[in-house]
């Protein structure tokens, strides 16, 4: 309870749980970054969200009995953040099983280890917040991907084209999309080729314009 905490942390009684959260970020950012093993930024919203959550249930939580309270919020925080990353792996290798079922076959030398799966997983996330912001899900993409392994390809083989032209993908990032008529132009390849495989060609580019390695190594074999 927040009167608890207040007297283990020696702090005034009118202060808020709003400003006990705010006056601790730096331990909560640093909590989460003891479970994730990496730095915690503020834009990073969704761990910065289950950790400051967790903060907020451990007051909630908390008596005399507990120990120290920061302690306390330390497990507290750890065991949610836990969860969380359990609950998102769980969604990336269902994710992964949907894409091999479309064809999509990632199965290579970056499954083979435990610790490059991880990487796989990790460039699978940075892939997803990637596309985001173009309006779409990977879930789209796992739907809306070629099923033909000619026609997949062909997608790729432009894909790359696209991404070997900086005013191609500066005007992909700006303006989220593909620059259809120039691509046209530029590689003598008609709309329909572009257009049904769209949310593809730009994951493409994105994975080869960012460099995810393991996800590059899928794409070309």
């Amino acid at each position: 309870m927040l009167e608890c905490v207040l007297v283990d942390l020696n702090i005034n009684e009118h202060t808020s749980v709003n400003e006990l959260i705010e006056n601790h970020m730096p331990f909560i950012i640093k909590s989460i970054s003891d479970v994730t093993g990496r730095y915690v930024s503020c834009e990073n919203d969704e761990e910065l969200s289950v950790g400051m959550l967790g903060f907020s249930e451990a007051i909630e939580r908390y008596d005399n009995e507990k120990g120290h309270f920061l302690s306390f919020a330390k497990l507290v925080i750890g065991s949610r953040i836990k969860n969380y990353l359990k609950a998102e792996n769980r969604h990336q290798h269902s994710s992964l099983e949907e894409l091999l079922d479309k064809g999509l076959e990632i199965k290579d030398e970056y499954l083979e280890q435990k610790e490059d799966n991880s990487l796989l997983v990790e460039e699978i996330n940075r892939l997803k917040s990637e596309i985001s912001s173009f309006g779409f899900t990977l879930e789209d993409l796992v739907n809306e991907a070629p099923k033909q392994q000619a026609t997949r390809q062909n997608a790729i083989n432009l894909s790359e084209k696209i991404s070997n032209e900086e005013e191609f993908t500066s005007f992909m990032y700006l303006k989220k999309r593909l620059p259809i008529k120039r691509i046209v132009l530029k590689f003598s390849v008609t709309e329909k080729v572009i257009k049904r495989s769209k949310k593809f060609i730009i994951s493409v580019v994105i994975i080869l314009d960012k460099n995810l390695i393991a996800l590059k190594n899928w794409i070309r074999k």
